[in-house]
């Protein structure tokens, strides 16, 4: 199975995306090591605003997917097909770190939650797992596509040769399992008279990359968009892929130019919700009880043609 190759800084973003802003201007993002031994994009988002933490639940962002996907649609790009679907896939991609979120386990040398390359992969691949098999009950697309952007990640950041062997057996197992899910749930659909037209393999590849597109634009607009962020592989109506670019519009960031255009109006607004924090945790249940109590806080953005 071929993969899409993205930029460098895309990486898994796990349960809690930690988005901190500093000021307008000096937005930064900090970098870990993964276990394939790349620099890539930390993977809890720290945004600061002033001394607080704005925390993103990884729902929220995957719902800020779907606002992508419902929008998405124009002469050049086609819309996603089928609507539905896709853009159900694209809001619940990752619905298998809802039981995660409720209660993210604290990071002790950080203060902050564990951040998802410190997430043991007999857990990270059990979350992914249950992702699918809540999606199945959405149905058998949205379901095969939740199951494909999951494969696309692990091959995107998983190093098996530099990965323990106990590790790399948890992934292995769960990615032979989500490749049998796959073949089993596209022959249904391309079985089923009222969908198979959309089940073909080059439509299902089309939507993968779209889901793939929709979840990295939208951690980029959850990071924080300071200079100019490239977006590779994107279908057009022509089945082409070019590459779109993300850059600030003006100076406060919330504006943004996504360039070519491939929305079907012609300014987009999409929004997350997170959660201000105040300084850091020294206990699980500090940690816990501060996100139950923290205010509310909408993290937004204008999109608009170039």
């Amino acid at each position: 199975m071929g993969f899409i190759h993205f930029l460098e800084p895309y990486a898994i973003v796990s349960g809690i995306c930690i988005v901190v802003a500093t000021s307008a201007m000096e937005r930064k993002r900090s970098h870990v090591v993964l276990p394939s031994g790349k620099s890539r994009t930390r993977l809890m988002l720290l945004r600061k605003d002033g001394l607080d933490v704005i925390a993103i639940p990884q729902s929220s962002h995957a719902w800020l997917s779907g606002q992508l996907a419902s929008a998405w649609g124009n002469q050049r790009f086609a819309a996603p097909t089928p609507n539905d679907e896709v853009c159900l896939a694209a809001e619940q991609h990752d619905i298998g770190w809802l039981r995660w979120e409720v209660a993210p386990v604290l990071d002790a040398r950080t203060g902050l939650p564990q951040e998802f390359c410190h997430v043991p992969a007999i857990t990270h691949t059990a979350l992914w797992g249950e992702g699918v098999r809540r999606a199945r009950a959405f149905g058998r697309y949205p379901a095969l596509l939740v199951s494909l952007h999951a494969d696309t990640i692990y091959a995107l950041t998983f190093n098996f040769a530099k990965a323990s062997p106990e590790n790399a057996k948890a992934v292995r197992a769960f990615l032979d399992e989500q490749h049998r899910f796959q073949a089993q749930m596209a022959a249904s659909l391309r079985a089923d008279p009222k969908i198979a037209e959309q089940a073909s393999p080059e439509t299902i590849e089309r939507n993968r990359l779209l889901i793939a597109a929709f979840d990295r634009m939208s951690l980029e607009i959850c990071w924080g968009v300071t200079k100019e962020i490239k977006i590779p592989n994107v279908p057009t109506s022509k089945d082409q892929r070019v590459e779109l670019t993300l850059r600030p519009r003006d100076s406060d960031g919330f504006g943004l130019v996504v360039d070519p255009w491939p929305f079907c109006t012609a300014r987009v607004s999409v929004r997350a919700e997170g959660k201000r924090l105040h300084g850091l945790f020294s206990t699980q249940e500090e940690l816990i009880r501060t996100l139950d109590a923290a205010e509310p806080v909408l993290v937004t953005a204008d999109l608009n043609a170039a």
